[in-house]
């Protein structure tokens, strides 16, 4: 079944953007359609209407329609149908006069110019590459200090948008469903959005509705003068209408509680590409858990897991010499380590497709170049390593194509070793944030939102701390589950959660800084609350809605 957004919420967001503070200027959404079509430093886009194949011609033509069409799939628009949201508080239309599908051959001329006054493209031939201050001179010009509400800009951008459930779905999932549709469609990175948007998405829920918004009822939202009407008509021909459908496998995808990390399949499909990756997060955001499902997926015959630390050493991984006492007296020997042995285990399986995990924990805590040693050249699967001696009559070292191994590393431990550059070349590195989809979904406690609330301590620690690499995972928030597999908080159990392990860790990072830690917790909680009433009272005052 499709589902839209609510009429009256597409009606809110018109009203925020007449009223919002931003530049009157188009420059600001013809910047994010650049960023649709994929501008960055290094890639190119143009304007240029002769230089699109009939394709682009016809996505840039749909971008313009969702960023400023005043008429539905329905309709078409003669003259006056297209308005950026910028421009609402004025009423002026983007290239009034010019028929809708003739405005991109405008469109160069348009950006251009503006490219003159405020020059945040490199325009050569135009070619258009972002210029490496783009985004102070957007934000001085265009957004005046402010960043744009992603709740308010997904209300307009997807007003006419129709998205298809397999049943009806809440707030949270069709909100969490457009955070990640205007997310993909603007090619919005990180650091993109932190200067950008205002991620209130989470706070500002979209609501779904069989009925979407008509064409008519978005033009009665602006006080139009006969002479500034648009002059719209029934669609005459059905392939020239503007649509924009996420069909249910899209949907579906985006409904994935991964907030914004890969798939276990996809984990399982890098690995298998690269041979060995590295998981990196801060603590908590689920490492073990993807490790944990890759060796119980039945894809490996068998896995094996170890764990670096500072005293872990050559000897330990690839093999050393022994004493080995006997009748009449003592020798040295040699005896293989974990690495070399698991290696040889492997080897010896006759069945070649069969495949082998090994899975590395904390990577970054033991000294990496002396635990490999020579095994680092092995790495690339296409060598054989000469040992520096025989261990149990093993001389030269190769890892065969069957053996795969993932590592873990925490990014927010102060006291691990650089990775060396060698070991960076030989891994994929799968970057993994928290999860506040999965808080806000599947973990209850009372009317909380804790995706949300430890979102806000997030940001929190990042305005505080100013180290994006010292945030917490959303493991922080997770209870055990209960025998129906479901994770229910009992208050005096998030309590002591609360008070004697995320506590200690925030003043571990912050040093025990008092007024810091304050600042992300609030002050009546940074000290822990040992009375529950007290605790609930001061929770609610400062995380509840």
């Amino acid at each position: 079944m499709n589902y839209y957004i609510k009429k009256d919420q597409v009606s809110e967001s018109i009203e925020y953007f007449k009223n919002a503070g931003f530049d009157t200027d188009d420059m600001l959404f013809l910047f994010l359609m650049a960023k649709h079509m994929g501008v960055s430093a290094s890639y190119p886009v143009t304007f240029l209407n002769s230089a699109l194949t009939s394709e682009q011609k016809k996505e840039e033509l749909n971008s313009l329609w969702l960023l400023g069409g005043l008429f539905d799939s329905g309709e078409m628009c003669s003259s006056k149908g297209v308005m950026f949201p910028t421009a609402f508080r004025k009423l002026a239309f983007y290239q009034p006069g010019t028929e809708f599908n003739k405005i991109p051959g405008r469109m160069k001329d348009t950006v251009e110019k503006k490219n003159i006054n405020v020059t945040i493209f490199n325009d050569v031939d135009s070619k258009l590459t972002l210029r490496s201050n783009y985004k102070d001179l957007i934000d001085d010009k265009y957004l005046k200090g402010q960043k744009i509400s992603l709740s308010k800009l997904a209300a307009w951008i997807f007003r006419f948008s129709s998205f298809e459930f397999d049943s009806i779905p809440n707030e949270k999932q069709f909100s969490r469903v457009l955070d990640k549709a205007i997310k993909k469609y603007f090619k919005i990175t990180k650091n993109d959005f932190l200067w950008l948007f205002e991620d209130d998405l989470s706070n500002c829920r979209l609501i779904p509705d069989a009925d979407s918004i008509t064409g008519q009822e978005v033009r009665e939202q602006f006080d139009f003068d006969a002479t500034k009407m648009p002059e719209v008509n029934v669609i005459s021909a059905p392939e020239d209408a503007q649509v924009s459908i996420y069909d249910k496998d899209t949907v579906a995808h985006y409904l994935a509680l991964n907030g914004d990390n890969p798939s276990d399949s996809d984990i399982y499909d890098i690995l298998m590409n690269k041979e060995q990756i590295v998981l990196t997060g801060v603590p908590g955001v689920g490492k073990s858990r993807y490790t944990k499902n890759l060796t119980e997926s039945g894809k490996f015959v068998d896995s094996l897991t170890i764990q670096f630390h500072a005293n872990y050493s050559y000897e330990d991984f690839i093999g050393a010499e022994v004493l080995k006492s006997e009748v009449g007296g003592t020798y040295v020997t040699t005896k293989q380590g974990v690495f070399l042995k698991y290696i040889e285990k492997v080897k010896s399986d006759p069945n070649k497709s069969n495949k082998y995990l090994l899975v590395i924990d904390e990577l970054n805590r033991g000294n990496i170049a002396e635990i490999f040693g020579e095994s680092i050249l092995a790495l690339d699967r296409n060598y054989e390593a000469s040992l520096s001696k025989e261990y149990e009559d093993v001389g030269t070292l190769s890892i065969p194509r069957n053996l795969y191994i993932v590592a873990t590393m925490n990014t927010s431990d102060r006291n691990i070793a650089f990775l060396d550059l060698a070991i960076r070349r030989r891994f994929a590195f799968v970057p993994l944030l928290p999860n506040y989809d999965f808080l806000s979904e599947e973990v209850v406690f009372q009317d909380f939102d804790l995706g949300n609330i430890l979102k806000q301590i997030n940001q929190r620690i990042i305005d505080t701390l100013k180290d994006p690499e010292l945030i917490l995972g959303q493991s922080y928030f997770i209870p055990k589950a209960d025998e129906s597999d479901k994770y229910i908080w009992e208050a005096n159990d998030f309590k002591n959660q609360f008070n004697f392990v995320l506590l200690p860790t925030l003043r571990e990072y912050s040093f025990n800084n008092a007024s810091a830690i304050g600042s992300i917790v609030g002050e009546n909680l940074s000290d822990g609350i040992q009375d529950l009433d007290d605790f609930m009272a001061s929770f609610s005052a400062e995380f509840g809605e």
